[in-house]
């Protein structure tokens, strides 16, 4: 298959390509909602990255299809002659910018180097917010209420949840600034009546929370999709992460006698997929990666966290 045979497939794969992009969107192929407060940040960067891509990306490739059939081989194998091929109609303003490499170098170097340099600054407050320690303290104590606070310990292949026991929670939430020494030792310094669950971050709506990431064996990544949040969980490292819920997605159900998930409070509906909210592991950790997957359940408020706090602390010491 000659140059423009090869140009016809590039050109027909683009197209498939941009068609496939275009209904990705209708097809549900697309990020879920956002439900955090950075989550808005997080997609206005996503997008702006989108658009500068693809702009590049189109651009690209619509001049290496054109130049592939344009300078295709002649008949008997043999090169084009530089002499007899001229520059496309569209590219005729630019032809003594493009016959002047030097010039060509310079702009391919330049003008990638601006567009980085202009996200690079549009992100870098975004990621402060997310990621600085002083920023997400700052805001807990702008609200005057204690952040909610989980230790997250991956291993293979399952996510170990550990919450504090009822009266330190209640400590920490009735005088932040008095218990703030035992507040900041949580992650770090776990105690016999801590609340231990598998595989459920269980949170509140519109209160910040603080995740200590942990691994006990290999590298894995604590990626809540609907919250846009990813961070890698490194051996022999204690990683904060901060965010904070917008949205309930789950219920009292007494027929179960648990709380259960993929609750709309609006639509009233059970099992929504849109209301269900994994934690996945975004990286390749061993052969039970695929199942390495839990669940985030955000309560409407504090009342209702601490009912679902304490009855897994009285489960948990009946088991005992």
């Amino acid at each position: 298959m000659g140059n423009k045979g090869w140009s016809v497939l590039f050109g027909v794969t683009m197209l498939a390509c941009a068609i496939g992009f275009g209904i990705s969107p209708l097809m549900g192929w697309w990020m879920p909602e956002g439900v955090s407060t950075h989550a808005g940040a997080v997609d206005g960067l996503f997008y702006l990255i989108l658009v500068v891509t693809t702009i590049a990306f189109v651009i690209t490739e619509v001049i290496l299809v054109v130049f592939m059939w344009r300078y295709a081989e002649t008949p008997d194998g043999k090169p084009p002659i530089a002499a007899n091929a001229g520059f496309p109609s569209f590219l005729k303003p630019f032809e003594r910018f493009l016959n002047d490499q030097h010039k060509v170098e310079l702009a391919w170097t330049i003008v990638p180097s601006i567009v980085l340099v202009v996200i690079v600054f549009a992100q870098v407050n975004t990621w402060a917010d997310i990621k600085y320690a002083t920023r997400n303290r700052n805001d807990a104590t702008a609200a005057n209420k204690a952040r909610s606070q989980v230790a997250v310990s991956a291993r293979q292949f399952e996510w170990r949840m550990r919450y504090p026991s009822v009266s330190r929670f209640k400590g920490w939430m009735a005088n932040p600034a008095a218990t703030r020494k035992d507040f900041e030792s949580f992650g770090k310094i776990p105690h016999f009546n801590d609340v231990h669950v598998v595989n459920e971050l269980h949170i509140w709506k519109d209160h910040p929370v603080v995740v200590h990431l942990t691994t006990r064996d290999v590298i894995h990544s604590f990626n809540l999709p609907n919250f846009r949040v990813k961070q890698d969980a490194l051996p022999g490292k204690m990683i904060p992460v901060w965010f904070t819920p917008t949205k309930v997605n789950c219920k009292w159900d007494e027929s179960r006698q648990r709380y259960i998930d993929g609750y709309d409070p609006a639509g009233k509906k059970e099992k929504d997929k849109e209301y269900t909210w994994d934690i996945a592991c975004a990286e390749l950790c061993g052969w039970g990666h695929y199942r390495m997957i839990g669940r985030v359940f955000v309560h409407k408020d504090q009342a209702e966290f601490l009912d679902w706090l304490q009855k897994t602390e009285a489960e948990g010491t009946r088991r005992n």
